[in-house]
């Protein structure tokens, strides 16, 4: 585990998420925890005592969202960005969930710091831009969370970390765009390393294409893929729809089962 002592050169802005219940300080540049950071832990399926692990924490925005779903479960988080790791150590702080915590900086490509085969359930909000296909950020904080390219750990290293990690039967669940859905359930497949698929889609508004996917599966657990209705996130005047705003206010559970 990290310093928690922040970095000195790293402007942070203060925000909350879930009508104020989840504090975050977070790099004024950079990715922000938005809605698909509150959509994906309202997805994650959690017990009583279970080990919840988020990859590519972050500054923890995610994790911390489902550390509300159950005041039994411990979190353990992973990021390559060391500044992001200090941050979300103090966040843990901020909503009095330390004790529970645990964040560590590394790459997935060769961290050996946290357990195989030891997780309950697992979440990824992976980069959405596939590299080689967009041009980099200059910025390296907005480039790692965007792009394939700026780490060199492609989507399949993402889901073959995950495998390593959670045990048989336990739960991985992501949210990526929906124009790579396939390459989603490809990575996902690729030695069968994971079955059970569960779609859930999200639409901007009703009659339009959905621009992101719910996805979760089930390490070495097979049936057939499941494809749910999903939910229109938007009116046709612009507010949320009372679906959409229940999981951003409210924290209201999405049913993936």
């Amino acid at each position: 585990m990290t310093d928690p002592t922040p970095p000195s050169d790293l402007p942070v802005i203060e925000t909350t998420l879930l009508r104020g219940r989840v504090k975050l300080l977070q790099p004024k540049v950079g990715f922000h925890a938005a809605i698909d950071t509150v959509f994906l832990a309202a997805a994650v399926p959690v017990k009583d005592r279970w080990q919840v692990l988020d990859i590519g924490c972050g500054v923890g925005s995610a994790g911390l969202c489902v550390t509300l779903k159950n005041k039994n479960i411990s979190l353990t988080g992973i990021d390559i960005q060391r500044d992001l790791i200090d941050i979300a150590l103090q966040n843990a702080g901020l909503n009095g969930v330390s004790g529970r915590c645990r964040f560590f900086q590394g790459s997935i490509a060769s961290e050996k710091m946290i357990e195989n085969n030891y997780f309950n359930s697992a979440l990824m909000n992976p980069p959405y831009q596939e590299g080689g296909t967009h041009i980099p950020s200059p910025k390296s904080i907005t480039a790692m969370s965007h792009g394939e390219d700026a780490s060199g750990v492609t989507l399949e290293k993402w889901i073959k970390y995950a495998h390593s990690k959670i045990k048989n039967g336990s739960y991985l669940t992501m949210i990526h765009r929906a124009d790579r859905l396939d390459d989603v359930l490809i990575a996902l497949g690729k030695k069968r390393w994971f079955g059970s698929f569960v779609v859930y889609p999200l639409y901007p508004h009703a009659g339009e294409d959905a621009r992101r996917v719910i996805i979760q599966a089930r390490k070495e657990r097979y049936a057939p893929l499941k494809l749910k209705a999903g939910m229109i996130l938007h009116q046709k005047n612009g507010k949320y729809t009372p679906e959409a705003e229940a999981v951003l206010s409210d924290a209201a559970v999405i049913d993936m089962g």
